[in-house]
């Protein structure tokens, strides 16, 4: 663009020094030969001369829009570059914020295994695991609002909650009121997040689903023994008390597995239009737990079904060992 700008700039200067020259020559010719023309021949120079100018008004016009419109170009890239260098100084901050939410040395306790698939480079889900000393096994799956630095702002306080009252050995409903209330005082009306906080502690299992796609609890054998779906709003909505927040609880006197998961899993299409959806999930479940889960099979067979095809939201997968 820059180099097509240039040579028409270039044939401009060049059609408005020639048409100078023109004019300039058409001046002389009539000052120093008067008489040497017929009228006609006069009427022709003036004519010449009249165009010329004519002619050098118009070229100086169409380079001056051409300088403006180079000012302007100018003026956008400038604009521009500083934007994107905004942007990557906001996205850094978010990604600072964000991997120490995720610290790697704080390494995930062995009854979760979790999965992330990212859609961009910052996701907008958050899964946190923590086990206490008296054995109590807490896990949190939240699918938070925006990506990148909107999902670090709603990350950290999520994050900082679930862990300070997970270290307190506090109840499901505790936490998830604590969480609700908290981020309705810190976060602006249009954050929210959707969220499964699971309590596991010597069989039992605590579970309050607020916005998530139904929760499934397998046997060893891989079948289904529980769907718990969505009973509580989103998180950050509306003001609760512990009373008002709606749990599931049972005792397995076997090991099973608990399977936690945000939307995008489910609502992802292949090239073919085909969508992985529930069944698509329970079908990677049907099969016997060797005693590591199923965790490796399900993103196996996610990966299988996607193909050469992209995500269109972020994916999380959460999987607690319930002994």
């Amino acid at each position: 663009m820059c180099l097509i700008d240039g040579l028409r700039k270039n044939k401009i200067e060049v059609m408005l020094l020639t048409s100078v020259l023109a004019a300039a020559l058409a001046i002389a010719n009539i000052s120093n030969d008067t008489n040497g023309f017929s009228s006609p021949g006069k009427a022709t120079l003036v004519f010449a001369l009249v165009l010329s100018v004519l002619c050098q008004a118009l070229i100086y016009r169409a380079y001056r829009k051409l300088t403006q419109r180079e000012i302007r170009f100018h003026r956008i890239s400038k604009k521009l570059v500083q934007i994107k260098t905004q942007r990557n100084k906001e996205e850094a901050l978010a990604l600072k914020v964000l991997r120490h939410i995720n610290d790697p040395s704080e390494k995930t306790p062995g009854h979760a295994h979790i999965w992330q698939r990212p859609l961009q480079a910052f996701s907008g889900d958050l899964a946190l695991a923590y086990a206490g000393n008296s054995g109590e096994k807490y896990t949190l799956l939240a699918d938070l609002t925006g990506h990148g630095i909107a999902a670090a702002i709603s990350a950290a306080p999520v994050a900082s909650i679930f862990r300070a009252t997970a270290r307190n050995g506090l109840s499901v409903e505790e936490i998830v009121t604590e969480l609700n209330n908290r981020l309705i005082e810190l976060l602006p009306s249009s954050f929210f997040c959707c969220a499964a906080v699971v309590l596991e502690a010597r069989g039992t299992v605590t579970v309050c689903n607020a916005g998530l796609p139904d929760i499934l609890i397998t046997n060893d054998a891989g079948e289904i023994v529980e769907s718990i779906p969505s009973s509580q709003l989103p998180l950050g909505i509306e003001s609760i008390s512990t009373a008002g927040v709606e749990l599931f609880t049972n005792h397995f006197q076997k090991s099973h597995q608990l399977y936690a998961y945000t939307d995008g899993l489910i609502e992802t299409t292949s090239a073919n239009d085909e969508v992985f959806d529930i069944n698509a999930l329970t079908s990677l479940l049907k099969i016997k737990n060797e005693g590591n889960g199923r965790i490796s099979r399900i993103t196996e067979g996610f990966e299988l079904f996607l193909k050469d095809s992209s995500i269109h939201d972020d994916i999380s997968v959460v999987e607690v060992m319930i002994q």
